[in-house]
């Protein structure tokens, strides 16, 4: 009995898949994401947005009915830059609208510090303010680079026992710490589902590319599933068009129905794709796999849970290149670094069995 690639099933189930994820991301696209900025104004605020995120932000357009109190900039849609001069101005007018914007709509604080100058009473008492208003916060040590490493870990001590936490420290100079601050700032936002809407700015998106294509490999290994008929398709295509969805969304990219089968035919399901998965059921029948039978051996589910992930890992790197290229890569281009990938993993893993 010759058992043939599903190209229509895989097909089918990735674009039953599509119009799940699609609903997912339309709510993602809807929400806003505000960001913060408080300290004294040489701390360097606008230096560490610009080497975070590629853009300096007192460059782009104060957002339209905004006071002294804050100011609001739109770094792309729905995310936002908010510098709070007015939060501890001596007019307690003044300071109580910019206490309520940080408090109602703020969705993380970025407090910053001169490393050359330290924590000092007035910041202790700033930060335990803006603690009470109960926004995540990360104290952001700035200018590091101006002090010998002895003189760092001092004022990284003092910090933390004169504010209970240690901050993160950076040099916006040098870019020091800097890939650290955005590892940070996207743990916080992982809690209210904002991460994505920061990784659009952010350009250090590739951190967060990796970790995803890793943990969705881990899940396709336990899936262990083949495109196949009998196989679990719709649970691998489900996890593979998520992550095709989160890698475009934070390029900037809304792929349409027709986008995302175009890079599906491009590896999956193309002629590289059915070679793949063709040596995996040459791989299964070897084992003794029987067509439509139950997969009890273990050596047999090891192969179907390998070639799910590598097919999985393979797919989300091809995806990163595709949606970091603006989807102008040439598509031949993408089904070899699917093949390359996959040959990786699967190389790395036989390895590591060994």
């Amino acid at each position: 009995m010759e058992t043939e690639f599903d190209q229509q099933g895989y097909e089918d189930a990735f674009k039953k898949s599509f119009d799940e994820k699609h609903a997912e991301f339309e709510k993602i696209t809807n929400q806003k994401l505000i960001i913060s900025l408080i300290g004294s104004v040489n701390a360097g605020k606008s230096k560490t947005i610009n080497v975070l995120t590629g853009i300096d932000y007192t460059e782009v357009k104060a957002h339209a009915g905004w006071t002294k109190e804050v100011s609001l900039y739109e770094l792309n849609k729905g995310v936002y830059i908010a510098d709070t001069p007015g939060l501890f101005d001596i007019n307690t007018d003044v300071s109580k609208k910019a206490s309520d914007f940080v408090a109602n709509s703020a969705d993380i604080v970025l407090y910053f510090l001169n490393a050359g100058v330290g924590a000092t009473q007035h910041d202790k008492k700033a930060f335990e303010e803006i603690s009470s208003l109960g926004k995540q916060s990360l104290i952001v040590l700035n200018k590091i680079d101006s002090l010998e490493k002895n003189e760092v870990t001092d004022v990284i001590n003092q910090v933390k026992k004169e504010f209970g936490i240690f901050p993160i420290p950076i040099s916006s100079k040098t870019g020091e710490g800097i890939e650290n601050l955005n590892n940070e700032i996207v743990k916080i936002l992982e809690t209210n589902g904002k991460d994505l809407m920061f990784l659009k700015i952010s350009k250090f998106k590739e951190q967060s590319v990796k970790k995803w294509i890793n943990a969705a490999t881990a899940t396709a290994f336990g899936i262990g599933a083949l495109p196949i008929p009998g196989s679990d398709i719709v649970a691998l295509s489900a996890l593979q068009t998520g992550l095709a969805f989160k890698i475009a969304y934070i390029y900037d990219i809304k792929p349409t129905k027709e986008d995302i089968m175009t890079l599906v035919a491009a590896t999956v399901t193309g002629s590289i794709g059915k070679q793949i998965v063709r040596w995996g059921i040459t791989a299964l029948k070897l084992a003794g796999w029987i067509p439509g039978a139950q997969l009890l051996e273990v050596a047999i589910s090891a192969i179907a849970a390998t070639i799910a992930a590598s097919l999985t890992y393979a797919f989300g790197w091809a995806s990163n290149a595709y949606y970091k290229s603006g989807m102008v890569l040439d598509l031949g281009e993408v089904g070899k670094i699917f093949k390359e990938k996959y040959e990786m993993y699967k190389r790395e893993n036989e390895e590591a069995k060994a």
